[in-house]
């Protein structure tokens, strides 16, 4: 259990905490990322009105030399690709230092001060070379074109087909690492492979193994996105010499069916959905759901028996305090929306019998059954209160104390994924981080959660104001 923490390594993984925390990482990092793109925006401007009259070819073109000779790429294969590919990604991932995947004007002029002897007008021009489409940030395709560019001038030639497949299949090979790489760690199980392969074809068990045998080159488990070009390139070499083309594409290597996935929610119900009937795990699930309901029932049982509603002397800044929270109701039932979700976007599939065999349709529906179940239930006990309340901390309050309530099934599924419960329970809750389910492509239906969602919050309005303006008037 050593690598669940801090992820950096092959075996970590699990770290990062809590369900759903690292959904939105990415859009936070491009945002801060873009602000401080803006300040080394005016920079650059400035650093290019300084003394602009100096020939802008001839600076332009001595520290692109200048790079390429820092930068370097040594050739050990035939054309030198593999080799120009990875000093380009060696590049990128040491001047990422944000690890947001674009680079900015700040983190290249950093990586190009402490590792080469440019002066600040060759940086520019260097960064300006390399960022193609002139939007303010370096990709990590637009460093590998341009390392690949370079190359092939300085040889007195240019970029040709076998260099652009080759550009393709590392887009290809990034995209199939961000889809399977469950862990994130940059490189791909055994386990990994097989789900993400059964997910996306109908190879047989044996066929998938045999391709992951053919990708992992050097045989250590482990499969890279360096090993990935190695074998397309050894791929398209034998198409070329058959004479059949040889730009086929990794998706087509792989045999991969162009139809996206979602992870499953890490929650307990899905915990119930893997589990074998019957099994550790099954009744583990099935105990912290009704443990939850046995919660709901008692706070229940003491809101209509010892609690009483608003007269009709409820203040009016009280009944706007309850309206205004309406929406904020609606969208903290975690439970209620994941299921619009899944219902509205997602499908069971009998592929998943092939990893998960007990992962069976009947139990899939079940699962979301009991998820339904639970945030139905937390819907009404949150709205109660809220319209019994007359004080507005009060109100807020009882928010609070609810949400730490609805998060038991997290942190059961947590404890049983740390080991702390056993090792089937620690199995189970592991394969539900690593499971995924085809998405519907029905457009119709995948407007139904905003629809659920939308007459959700109606009947809360009609409830509200039954109990604002008709029941509290008797």
């Amino acid at each position: 259990g050593g690598g669940r923490s801090g992820g950096g390594g092959r075996g970590g993984g699990r770290g990062g905490g809590g369900r759903g925390g690292g959904r939105h990482h990415g859009s936070m990092r491009r945002q801060r990322s873009d602000h401080r793109m803006n300040g080394s925006g005016r920079r650059m401007d400035r650093m290019k009105g300084g003394d602009h009259n100096r020939s802008t070819n001839s600076l332009h073109n001595r520290s692109m030399q200048k790079m390429d000779a820092s930068l370097g790429s040594r050739n050990s294969t035939p054309d030198g690709v593999l080799d120009i590919l990875r000093s380009a990604d060696g590049m990128f991932d040491v001047a990422d230092t944000s690890g947001d995947g674009v680079l900015t004007f700040d983190e290249f002029e950093f990586y190009m001060r402490k590792y080469t002897d440019h002066d600040i007008d060759e940086i520019v021009h260097c960064f300006e070379a390399i960022d193609v489409d002139g939007n303010g940030d370096i990709t990590r395709d637009e460093v590998r074109t341009a390392f690949l560019k370079k190359k092939r001038e300085a040889d007195g030639g240019s970029v040709g087909d076998s260099d652009k497949d080759m550009l393709k299949v590392s887009r290809d090979a990034d995209k199939f690492f961000d889809q399977a790489d469950v862990d994130g760690n940059g490189t791909l199980t055994k386990n990994e492979f097989m789900v993400y392969m059964k997910r996306k074809t109908d190879h047989s068990e044996k066929a998938i193994i045999d391709l992951f045998m053919m990708m992992d080159v050097d045989h250590d488990g482990f499969i890279t996105k360096e090993e990935v070009r190695k074998v397309y390139m050894q791929e398209r070499e034998i198409h070329v010499k058959k004479g059949d083309g040889g730009g086929e594409t990794l998706a087509l290597l792989l045999g991969l069916e162009d139809e996206d996935m979602e992870k499953l929610e890490e929650d307990v119900y899905n915990m119930f959905f893997l589990a074998e009937v019957g099994s550790q795990a099954y009744w583990f699930s099935l105990s912290v759901w009704l443990l939850k309901l046995a919660f709901i029932y008692i706070i229940a049982y003491d809101l209509f028996t010892n609690q009483s509603w608003p007269g009709p002397d409820n203040s009016t800044i009280a009944r706007v305090t309850q309206f205004l929270l309406l929406p904020v109701n609606v969208a903290v039932q975690e439970e209620l929306v994941v299921t619009f979700f899944i219902y509205a976007n997602l499908k069971w599939d009998e592929v998943i019998l092939e990893v998960s065999p007990h992962a069976s349709s009947g139990k899939y529906h079940m699962a979301n059954m009991m998820r339904f179940i639970d945030g139905l239930s937390f819907l009404f006990i949150n709205t109660t209160l809220l319209l019994q309340g007359t004080q507005i901390l009060s109100m807020f309050l009882n928010f609070a104390a609810l949400q730490f309530l609805q998060t038991i099934d997290n942190i059961a599924l947590q404890l049983a994924a740390d080991g702390y419960l056993s090792d089937k329970l620690e199995e189970v809750a592991d394969s539900v981080g690593v499971m995924k389910l085809p998405r519907n492509s029905n457009e119709c239906l995948q407007v139904l959660d905003s629809v659920f969602m939308f007459l959700t919050f109606l009947l809360l309005v009609i409830a509200w104001a039954l109990v604002a303006f008709v029941f509290t008037q008797n």
